[in-house]
């Protein structure tokens, strides 16, 4: 537009001197025709008047010619056109703007394809997947070579082509918000992927596009997946020796003080026979311990598969504070609740079994103060598409070190517990296609996050 109107502003100073200079001979005309003697002379300016009459005529048809078809060649991105830069013509300002201005857009047409080559550069070559569609239409807008070789496909031209690979897969590339990372499974060719996807609008040439990132994080998990086995089996080994050790110690105690007696041939004395039946007494005791450490066990594997439903969890958490109401105000505990009607998909009794056990840790881990022992709990949204309930305690919080332990099996930090509490709602959670988080600090408390769909 400035360079269209600078070009305007030049022609019509032309036009203008132009138009003065017929006023001027036309005057003079006039007056040596009707006030002057001179009337013969009062022709040949006349001739001068028509001339430039018609001059100013084709002068601007043919400045407007030129500045049509350059400023078409503009909206056609054609500069090749050129125009003569001879001093002595009378366009000679007018052509020196034109190819001014052609060379400005023929460096900024450089520079954007410049830029726009690197970026594909750097699209197509990047090891993330990429995926750009039109929503509407389905139609892909780009892919690039990651996303192909993480589909095994040479090309694709329609989003709907994932269905063939995998129908959960488009339903959740479908679905998926902006600003919402979501981890779904991929099967092709009978190997199984773990993607975690990011989606983002753009409007782009009036076209709604759509750009999904995926990130294969299989490895990831793998990794997270052996670290946690190795914690588990560290947690399982220390269990085992605790029953063990004792019960191969006592039981080798006992065969050698009979095997003793036999070989003296005597019966076992009153207070050999009193240390036989201690001894017998904690083997009993450990193998209970034993047997319900297994059962435990058991209990970590049975979660039985959600039914998920339409709750509202400001009612859920009304009827499950009835519940601990009077046991929490009996240990001095101050309860408080900030949770206002939200709907959530989740199994009402598996999401039940998960609250009750983090109240009842959040009440625990006050057990031996005498002030300032309250439990809030409080919701928070993040978009439209999830809804977190806080469980937050002013007890004596958890160590570092214990936090990224805290939901494995077996692992606990209270004296006696069993450690699979937080292990089955972590399961729970993430059955219902949910979470479970946890922040604490050392003598402030701590804060359980729960995350559900909504």
């Amino acid at each position: 537009m400035i360079a269209e109107t600078q070009i305007r502003r030049k022609l019509h100073v032309r036009v203008a001197l132009r138009l003065l200079a017929i006023c001027t001979f036309g005057c003079l005309t006039g007056f040596l025709f009707f006030d002057s003697p001179y009337w013969m002379a009062g022709i040949w300016t006349a001739l001068v008047t028509g001339g430039l009459f018609f001059e100013t005529i084709r002068f601007v048809i043919q400045s407007e010619q030129k500045l049509t078809a350059f400023l078409q060649a503009l909206r056609q991105n054609d500069f090749a056109i050129t125009f003569s830069e001879n001093q002595k013509s009378d366009n000679y300002d007018l052509h020196r703007a034109f190819n001014q201005l052609n060379g400005i857009f023929k460096k900024l047409r450089s520079e954007r394809e410049s830029q726009h080559h690197l970026l594909q550069t750097v699209v197509e070559n990047t090891s993330s997947p990429l995926i750009c569609f039109e929503e509407d239409t389905g139609e892909i807008y780009f892919i690039n070579n990651a996303a192909k070789s993480l589909f095994q496909v040479p090309f694709m031209q329609k989003i709907n082509s994932v269905g063939r690979i995998d129908c959960r897969l488009l339903q959740a590339i479908k679905e998926i918000k902006d600003g919402v990372r979501l981890t779904e499974k991929l099967m092709v060719n009978g190997r199984a992927s773990m993607l975690s996807m990011y989606a983002q609008h753009v409007l782009f040439e009036n076209k709604n596009l759509k750009l999904l990132s995926i990130h294969d994080v299989s490895s990831e998990l793998a990794a997270k997946e052996a670290e946690t086995w190795q914690k588990l089996l560290r947690v399982l080994t220390h269990e085992i020796s605790n029953s063990a050790i004792p019960l191969s110690t006592l039981s080798s105690y006992i065969y050698e003080m009979v095997m003793k007696a036999n070989a003296e041939d005597r019966r076992l004395n009153d207070e050999e026979q009193q240390d036989v039946m201690e001894s017998l007494k904690a083997i009993e005791e450990r193998s209970k311990s034993l047997k319900e450490f297994v059962n435990n066990f058991k209990n970590v594997n049975a979660i039985p598969e959600p039914k998920l439903e339409k709750l509202d969890v400001s009612k859920l958490i009304g009827d499950l504070v009835s519940l601990f109401s009077k046991e929490l105000a009996k240990e001095g505990i101050e309860l408080m609740l900030n949770v206002p009607s939200q709907w959530i998909y989740a199994d009402k009794n598996l999401t039940e079994q998960v609250c009750i056990n983090l109240i009842k840790n959040a009440a625990e881990a006050m057990g031996n103060m005498k002030a300032n022992k309250k439990i809030e709990l409080y919701l928070s949204k993040d978009g439209h598409r999830l809804a977190h309930l806080h469980v937050r305690d002013t007890g004596k919080g958890i160590a570092q070190d214990e936090l990224d332990q805290i939901f494995i099996p077996f692992f606990s930090t209270k004296t006696g517990g069993s450690g699979i509490g937080l292990s089955i709602s972590r399961q729970i959670m993430q059955k219902q296609k949910g979470d479970i988080s946890v922040q604490s600090e050392p003598g402030k408390g701590s804060i359980f996050t729960l995350s559900f769909t909504c």
